[in-house]
């Protein structure tokens, strides 16, 4: 990685993320200064001067949002990268709409903050290049020749790709991002015809029907595709009018819009899902209780009894979605980490097995917890780790057929601990383990014996694993057993 320099501002109301961003940057000789806040930020980013701000989106008293707002009224000239946790990619859309340059996803590691950092750097050095040859233009009257190189270095420099013809269908000018986008080098392309490069038939249609037309007015044609690469590009195409009213080549504009498609579907699919699932028991509970209200079933009390037992079944199900439901927005939302502190993993673990003890002497399941010795803390948000073990003991419990087992150990190295939770259950199909973290995937062994559950358990506790700078992994067999290993690092003292 090549030495940059900078001065950057890290706004975040966590202050590992601060200290850990700060440490990183400042062992590539970057300057760092931090913010607790968007206010705060907003502060010292109007009494200095910075290159670089990263922020996260949400904060107390000034959200990111907020933040993005307050520096475009300002007019202070600044690159801002925005922090965003899982399941906000709409909103780092929306902080790209409001000047933002780039979004970091967390979970992030030091090579992605650096790679992000170094970008602005670049993307800084480039727009004070474009600065400077815009000054050094308007003293010396710059020649054509070299207006045509400014152009062509904010073209270059576009996240949108451009693609330009002459009337003669060739392509005289592709920029990095199309080349990018449409998988053909600027190499290759240069001086070809359209018909020859451009392998999308409706792409290449349209460009050639607004490099025909006969009209001497600008008539911008949209359109939208996918690449064979699977991403959704949308294109506008606009013909060159010369002073003679006369079509001389085309520019098309391309945006890659598969992040804010896969949102959508995103959104489609969880209200379709959620639907469902809510429709589903609740019309069960609605035909139960009107065969009571009816009096049908009047003369029998023992049936009457049965339906309204199977009516509360359902209403705890429709509770337990919710519940899971509301553990995600919360997960999502970055509140999960709000209160961070010493863990001691052991009383925690053992809070957990006596919670679901007498669930698993129900079915004389036999439960064994062991541990290393001497076991380090590590640092957490303690309801959030509760609630991410008993989803995984809870599990164990609920698959393993009677007289079955369930072992839960913890064992350490010198940087992590490794949490196991194993079973004697049904197990994992060998085609469902790639999908078994997934929101709403339930394994089809899960369904066909009609176990009940929401499908969320576990994508909540690997979200709640990587909110801890950890994750989770599964090893299963059918009919055998499923075994979860969760690795946490260990961030505190003893």
């Amino acid at each position: 990685m090549s030495k940059k320099t900078g001065r950057i501002l890290v706004i975040d109301d966590e202050e590992v993320i601060r200290s850990g961003c700060r440490q990183i940057l400042e062992m590539y000789d970057y300057h760092v200064d931090e913010a607790a806040n968007g206010r705060e930020g907003l502060q010292k980013l109007m009494q200095n001067e910075y290159d670089v701000v990263l922020t996260d989106m949400l904060m107390p008293e000034m959200d990111g949002m907020q933040l993005l707002e307050e520096i475009n009224q300002s007019g202070k000239q600044v690159i801002i990268i925005v922090i965003t946790g899982y399941a906000t990619i709409e909103n780092a859309i929306n902080a790209g709409r409001k000047g933002a340059f780039d979004y970091l996803p967390k979970p992030f590691n030091s090579d992605e903050l650096l790679a992000k950092v170094e970008r602005a750097i670049d993307y800084r050095d480039h727009l004070q290049e474009i600065e400077r040859l815009r000054e050094e233009r308007d003293r010396n009257l710059l020649e054509s020749s070299n207006e045509r190189a400014r152009t062509l270095t904010i073209i270059n420099s576009m996240s949108e790709g451009v693609l330009a013809t002459n009337r003669q269908h060739q392509i005289v000018l592709m920029n990095p991002m199309a080349s990018r986008m449409m998988h053909i080098s600027e190499a290759r392309a240069a001086g070809r015809r359209v018909e020859e490069i451009i392998r999308n038939p409706d792409l290449q249609r349209s460009i050639i029907d607004s490099l025909e037309q006969v009209t001497s007015t600008l008539s911008c044609t949209h359109l939208e595709f996918d690449t064979v690469y699977g991403r959704a590009i949308q294109a506008s195409i606009t013909p060159v009018i010369d002073e003679n009213k006369a079509c001389i080549g085309t520019v098309t504009v391309l945006i890659d819009v598969s992040e804010e498609k896969k949102v959508e579907k995103m959104k489609s699919d969880f209200v379709s899902y959620v639907a469902h699932e809510l429709k589903a028991p609740l019309g069960a509970i609605e035909g139960y209780l009107n065969i009571i209200l009816d009096g049908i079933i009047a003369a029998n009390p023992q049936k009457e009894r049965e339906m309204i037992e199977k009516s509360r079944d359902r209403a705890h199900g429709l509770i337990a979605l919710i519940n899971d439901l509301l553990d995600l927005s919360r997960i999502d939302r970055k509140r999960s980490l709000k209160a961070m502190g010493p863990i001691n993993i052991v009383e925690l673990l053992q809070e957990t097995v006596d919670f679901y003890k007498n669930r698993a002497e129900s079915k004389s399941l036999a439960v064994n917890f062991s541990t290393d010795d001497d076991l380090p803390f590590i640092r957490g948000n303690k309801e959030d780790l509760s609630r991410l073990f008993a989803n995984l003991v809870s599990n164990a419990i609920k698959y393993t057929p009677e007289n079955g087992h369930v072992d839960i150990s913890v064992q350490k190295s010198n940087s992590h601990l490794f949490v196991n939770v194993a079973d004697s259950g049904i197990g994992i199909p060998a085609e469902s383990l790639t999908h078994i973290f997934d929101e709403f995937f339930r394994a089809k062994n899960a369904m066909d014996k009609k176990i009940t559950g929401t499908g969320l358990g576990l994508s909540i506790a690997r979200k709640i694993a990587k909110d801890h700078q950890g994750d989770i992994e599964v090893e299963s067999q059918e009919n055998v057993g499923s075994t979860f290993r969760v690795t946490l690092p260990i961030i505190a003292e003893n």
